[in-house]
């Protein structure tokens, strides 16, 4: 097959299942696995797998099960995933929607060591900037015992990292 024509026959392929969230006769089975974002000019498609939620360009799953933050941790690596990490306010308040308000969920925000300070676990600290101009963002309670953090309602609070709570993962969309 010839370079531009294969090109030609991607394209079509990722058309079709840009806009119908289905593969294509000639695709892998596995591809319906994803669930498309839709399309907007000059942006690629965007795929988030299946029960998972889409925002901007990432994917998000709420657990249904309960547990420790570092089972969490792991749970959401075994998806190839990561625990969430909140970069705005808008982040937040789609955050904020999705869990509804019902119970608290662990997210990837933890203390490392004694004294240290809240990082993300992606490495990056928390912002302070952002934590005071959104009041709704404020991390509380005493952070010699509860050194991770868990989202509920209006807020992120800390916790203490052996409690049982639920999580939400969070890993990039796929472009085609």
């Amino acid at each position: 097959m010839r370079c531009s024509s294969f090109h030609r026959q991607r394209a079509r392929r990722r058309q079709y299942l840009c806009r119908t969230g289905r593969p294509g006769p000639n695709n892998h089975p596995t591809t319906d696995v994803f669930v498309p974002l839709p399309p907007t000019a000059g942006i690629p498609c965007q795929l988030c797998p299946k029960q998972w939620t889409s925002y901007r360009d990432e994917c998000y799953r709420l657990s249904t099960q309960m547990g420790f933050w570092t089972r969490s941790q792991e749970a959401c690596a075994w998806t190839r995933s990561h625990l969430l990490v909140i970069r705005d306010h808008k982040e937040l308040g789609f955050i904020q929607r999705l869990t509804k308000d019902e119970y608290p969920m662990w997210i990837g925000l933890n203390i490392t060591a004694p004294g240290r300070n809240w990082t993300w676990v992606d490495g990056s600290p928390l912002n302070q900037t952002f934590q005071i101009f959104f009041k709704k963002f404020t991390v509380s309670g005493p952070a010699e015992e509860n050194r991770c953090a868990a989202i509920r309602k209006n807020r992120i609070y800390s916790a203490n990292c052996t409690a049982l709570y639920q999580w939400i993962c969070q890993k990039a969309a796929i472009l085609i």
